[in-house]
């Protein structure tokens, strides 16, 4: 490989990285806001892909950002499906 394509690889890695974390975040952020929020909630209010809502909500279960809350209706698409919130430890750093 060229230092040209190594560059090209290190910046595209970067950002994707980035991307993946500012929606980490913004999803964590709404989440603590409402209490309890479904993938397609989630995915209207901040208007990003269902898609990447979900592949971002398993890295925060995985990180113990957010946890399940149980089954409820979903005010997006009327069916019933998997909630999330805020894990308790995560909700005691900010009190």
């Amino acid at each position: 490989m060229t230092v040209a394509e190594t560059s090209m690889d290190a910046f595209r890695r970067a950002r994707t990285t980035s991307t993946a974390k500012l929606q980490c975040d913004r999803i964590a952020d709404y989440v603590a806001r409402v209490g309890t929020a479904t993938i397609a909630e989630i995915a209207q209010a901040l208007r990003i892909e269902k898609s990447s809502v979900s592949a971002r909500r398993s890295e925060l279960i995985a990180a113990k950002r957010l946890e399940l809350a149980g089954e409820r209706k979903c005010n997006a698409t009327g069916r019933w499906v998997q909630s999330v919130r805020v894990s308790p430890a995560q909700v005691r750093l900010f009190q």
